[in-house]
């Protein structure tokens, strides 16, 4: 089953929407820097730098951004500390990584070949 990208994404209860962009430095709502990803928790948006991206990196992008949201609600502060930014990019990525192996999530594109 393929997996179209969604438009909103429901965290724990709270809907957040999901916009891709086509530049890094829009990737910001503040437009500090540039960046892949980012979850902005006042706005209840998630942005993700798209542009040439394959779908696996923007699903690990989208999971990363997730998973930041799961701590910030969980009150996991630890997580949401900067040296640990890498930690949810490597958990992010093993989850990508279980949801495709297993089947539930099918994701197209010549680099999945």
């Amino acid at each position: 089953m393929s997996v179209s990208r969604p438009d909103r994404i429901n965290i724990l209860g709270i809907i957040y929407t999901v916009e891709y962009v086509d530049k890094p430095s829009e990737v910001d709502v503040y437009h500090r820097s540039s960046l892949w990803g980012q979850i902005d928790f006042w706005t209840r948006s998630i942005r993700v730098f798209s542009d040439g991206v394959g779908e696996t990196d923007i699903w690990q992008i989208i999971m990363h951004e997730v998973l930041h949201g799961i701590a910030n609600l969980l009150h996991l502060d630890v997580l949401l500390e900067e040296q640990h930014h890498d930690d949810l990019a490597v958990l992010a990525l093993a989850l990508v990584d279980v949801l495709t192996r297993n089947g539930w999530m099918e994701l197209a594109g010549p680099e999945e070949a």
